[in-house]
């Protein structure tokens, strides 16, 4: 992954210990700041239009933003209700945030309201072995094509859509038989076809949700996330087991995939990683993807191969590159 027409990149890295800021030189990169780290970080989100803007979710502390690229951070006032925060997305100049138990806000006019049909009843998810388990808004997106469109990805709960901007939703789960959703792709480069990474398999949708069908790797079923670079090329993090089983001398057995045909056929990038790969992102001018385990190590991955960026941070929740 290279520097492209001169820019610096960079790089920011949510932590369960606080924000990183990285940048490019050639193909290495230095850490440039470190903020937060005080607060345990659950989600990121880059404003598409300013990529100086950030907004970083928090375990118990509410959401923080900045508007100059982390030179300096400040809380959203008034801030969120007092719920713990699982994903942000950065949209029209807003912020929407998921929490558990499962609910999605929107910032309006200085405050927040709760945009209705979001909370899930945990009890009648189909979550084996764990149904107690509260359900969550593991994951927001939007259709690149049709920016009102979202995607909200429930962990215990299944998938949920909005065609006007969040206001309603409805459940799309035809086909999906696996309702633990942890993250949700809406490809930018085949409008209509959506992936979703889930507890026990990876979906594919070719009809913007209406119909999922299985397309799970055979040797790993856990999945943990999934991207696609600039040239629709899709890459899947998936793990050997369910998180309660990492802790095992050989850790998560980690690995990510790559599919050049939409995720028909997959071929594996990187294997028996220790930490599970818990967020990937795309570079915005180029192919390729940079990856962020449970174990903090950052991966760089391209059609060159996999490098290592470096080890050695806190667990990593979210990654996102801004030119």
């Amino acid at each position: 992954m290279s520097q492209s027409n001169g820019k610096t990149k960079a790089l920011h890295v949510a932590t369960l210990s606080g924000w990183y800021r990285f940048e490019q030189n050639g193909r290495d990169w230095r850490q440039i700041k470190r903020d937060l780290s005080y607060w345990s970080l659950t989600c990121m989100s880059v404003d598409p239009e300013n990529p100086h803007k950030i907004y970083a979710g928090s375990e118990h502390s509410g959401l923080f933003y900045t508007d100059n690229a982390g030179a300096t951070w400040n809380r959203a006032n008034p801030n969120v209700p007092k719920m713990m925060l699982f994903s942000a997305l950065a949209l029209n100049g807003g912020v929407m945030v998921g929490t558990i138990p499962s609910a999605v806000y929107r910032n309006k006019n200085g405050g927040w309201e709760e945009l209705e049909g979001v909370r899930v009843n945990s009890a009648g998810a189909n979550f084996p072995p764990s149904p107690e388990l509260q359900s969550r808004t593991r994951y927001l997106t939007f259709d690149p094509a049709s920016p009102n469109r979202l995607y909200a990805g429930i962990e215990v709960g299944g998938m949920l859509i909005s065609d006007d901007g969040g206001q309603d939703w409805k459940p799309a789960n035809e086909g999906l038989t696996d309702m633990d959703i942890h993250e949700v792709l809406a490809s930018k480069n085949n409008p209509g076809m959506v992936f979703a990474a889930c507890g026990e398999a990876a979906f594919r949708s070719v009809d913007r949700a209406a119909h999922w069908e299985a397309i799970t790797p055979k040797s790993h079923d856990y999945g943990t996330c999934v991207a696609e670079d600039q040239d629709g090329v899709v890459y899947l993090g998936s793990a050997k087991g369910r998180p309660n089983l990492w802790i095992r001398p050989e850790g998560a057995m980690a690995a990510i995939f790559r599919s050049r045909d939409k995720g028909s056929s997959w071929e594996k990038v990187v294997d028996n990683l220790n930490g599970g790969v818990m967020h990937m992102c795309t570079n915005p001018d180029g192919n390729g993807m940079v990856a962020g385990t449970s174990d903090g190590t950052l991966l760089a991955i391209d059609n060159s191969g996999v490098r290592e960026i470096v080890s050695g941070l806190p667990f990593v929740t979210s990654v996102e590159l801004a030119a």
